[in-house]
């Protein structure tokens, strides 16, 4: 974590439309920000004669240009996180009057106090880049114009224009076996013909080690394509048939990106794919240990009948056959009826006693409208069902867990605010809250998303930091399905949304683990010391969520400081308890979470 949180921006509502502003208001309140916070550097002792240095978490989006902000200055920078986790921060740098070339940060080694090293290739400084949007999205925004996404880690040394705010990602990994203890180093500001800025960095290592793979069983498409929202963009063109096309160039790079996904805590799948998985993907994720679920393939198919239903038939035994002779099985699910109605649910139940007859083991999941989780319906057979986070009820939930089924949840181009979602206009920390915080209060037995690659640039980004990239996504919305870019040669790049993705996951993994060690020290009641005892008491305080972070599914703080504390005690919980090498997840943890084992986290 960061435990200093000293960067924000001001802006209206999400919801609120941009005001207007002319082009003298907005230089004006852009050289007003600048000597606010060039007066703020100076009293507190840092430099301010050519540029200024500030620090954010990973969770605020800082806007480059035309727009007023807030800023404090940067000292000692905190970052506090487990074995195998990545924690991100970000370091803001703003000239005072003139542009800055080749700007740059950069960290050495970092050493504890018993002289273990922290190295300086698992801190990693990338540059963000930024995209344009031109139009007011469905789900409305206080400011249209450049917003931070993609983290462009191919590019740097970069220059700064007078009056930009240029921000850079550090995001720190610490191994598997990184050596729990308190490091401390350095992080330098550069920049060509100016005396760099220096500022203390002190890396705290947890004893406990998050899963490399998903804490939560995630169902996310990976599936490129475009969407022209456009009417008069043609549909076809020689720009679409290019090598360099993003939706053509990643094709060659697709083990990376299979990797990539895989660190964010996605699996290569897709929830529409009417043909066979990709088993050479299935197969190197699962040898890596990144493997929990995938989809055997849709199963719209059966329900049309005649030769349609004999080929999705055969598609789905020949998927299912595969992941049986590989051990794969416990990680496989079908899914299909995408979003249905209640008139099409005799349908779907038949078509779930096929499946069900035909591919036993594997778990049968959809998105069909169903308030009571297939308890007041004629659908039976289905295993899992997944309503939108809006629709999830804990109460109806834990009663369609009782009967044997499961209930996840899912986000698409809803809901809209006061709900969390993660088009580029939102707030970076509610991917975060929901995939963490929001998760471990609500206890959905996993996420499902529909697509993180719908990609209508014509181009991979090549430079930056203002790229060229499209934000334009489904229709007229800016990012949804869309969490990831395109980078030089089709390389896969990450945004902040991704991290916050995955970063939220990870406080997930963090509550998990705590449950896990609750539930072995009450096993144990009857032996534990009186400290021990002590422990069990306030660790039962700790989770969930607190209401001053999350009160509701529409009520929650976008406060970083409150994230980190809920955070940090868990993660303090466990390195008291001498109990942090617990792994609740198991080796067959798979697509069906937690009820494989036949326990679930959070339980009342």
């Amino acid at each position: 974590m960061c435990c200093l949180i000293l960067l924000t921006t001001v802006s209206a509502s999400p919801a609120e439309p941009p005001a207007e502003r002319t082009a003298a208001s907005q230089k004006a309140e852009r050289s007003e920000a600048i000597a606010r916070f060039q007066k703020a550097c100076a009293e507190a002792g840092q430099p301010a004669a050519t540029f200024l240095v500030g620090l954010a978490s990973s969770m605020e989006k800082l806007l480059p240009r035309d727009t007023p902000f807030e800023l404090k200055p940067a000292r000692e920078i905190n970052v506090s996180l487990a074995r195998n986790e990545k924690e991100s921060f970000q370091i803001a740098v703003v000239p005072v009057a003139a542009e800055l070339k080749k700007v740059a940060v950069s960290v050495g080694d970092l050493k504890s106090a018993t002289d273990a090293v922290f190295p300086r290739a698992q801190v990693e400084c990338a540059v963000v880049g930024y995209v344009e949007t031109k139009a007011l999205p469905p789900y409305g925004t206080s400011h249209i114009g450049w917003w931070p996404d993609p983290i462009l880690d191919f590019l740097g040394p970069v220059d700064v224009a007078a009056g930009d705010l240029q921000s850079f990602w550090i995001r720190v990994r610490a191994s598997k076996d990184q050596v729990p203890g308190v490091y401390r180093g350095t992080l330098t500001v550069s920049a060509e013909g100016v005396a760099p800025q220096a500022f203390p960095l002190t890396l705290r290592v947890r004893s406990f080690t998050v899963p490399t793979h998903s804490p939560l069983p995630v169902a996310i498409t990976f599936g490129p394509h475009d969407y022209p929202a456009d009417e008069k963009q043609p549909l076809t063109g020689e720009w679409r048939s290019s090598p360099e096309y993003p939706v053509n160039a990643w094709k060659k790079h697709k083990l990376a990106w299979a990797e990539m996904l895989a660190d964010y805590y996605i699996n290569y799948d897709s929830l529409y794919r009417h043909g066979p998985p990709d088993f050479e993907v299935v197969k190197h994720l699962h040898e890596r240990g990144q493997l929990v679920a995938f989809n055997l393939g849709n199963f719209d198919g059966l329900a049309r009948g005649g030769a349609a239903a004999s080929d999705a038939l055969n598609g789905l035994r020949t998927a299912y056959e595969q992941a049986v002779q590989m051990g794969v099985l416990d990680h496989a699910y079908i899914y299909g009826f995408d979003e249905c109605k209640p008139e099409r649910f005799p349908q779907l139940e038949k078509t779930a006693q096929t499946l069900r007859r035909e591919f036993p083991g594997a778990l049968l999941m959809t998105t069909s409208y169903d308030d009571s989780y297939g308890l007041d319906t004629v659908v039976k057979t289905m295993d899992a069902w997944c309503p939108l986070t809006p629709k999830f009820n804990p109460d109806q939930a834990a009663k369609a867990r009782a009967a044997g089924r499961h209930v996840w949840w899912y986000i698409c181009c809803g809901p809209h605010h006061p709900h969390a979602n993660m088009f580029i206009e939102y707030p970076a920390i509610e991917a975060r809250l929901l995939m963490g915080a929001m998760t471990a209060k609500q206890r959905p037995d996993g996420f499902l998303y529909y697509q993180v690659s719908i990609w209508n640039s014509r181009r991979p980004i090549t430079s930056g930091p203002f790229t060229d990239w499209d934000p334009r996504s489904w229709t007229t919305y800016h990012g949804d399905g869309s969490w990831t870019c395109v980078g030089p040669d089709g390389t896969p790049l990450p945004t902040i949304r991704l991290e916050n993705f995955r970063d939220g996951l990870e406080d997930y993994a963090y509550a998990v683990i705590l449950e896990e060690i609750i539930r072995q020290r009450e096993a144990a009641a009857d032996t534990l010391s009186p400290a021990q005892k002590d422990w069990l008491a306030e660790a039962k305080t700790a989770l969930p969520a607190p209401d001053t972070l999350l009160k509701s599914m529409t009520e929650y703080s976008r406060a970083p400081a409150q994230v980190y504390a809920w955070r940090d005690r868990i993660a303090d919980l466990i390195d008291a308890s001498g109990l942090a090498g617990v792994n609740p997840w198991g080796p067959n943890f798979g697509a069906r979470g937690f009820a494989a084992q036949q326990r679930r986290p959070f339980a009342p």
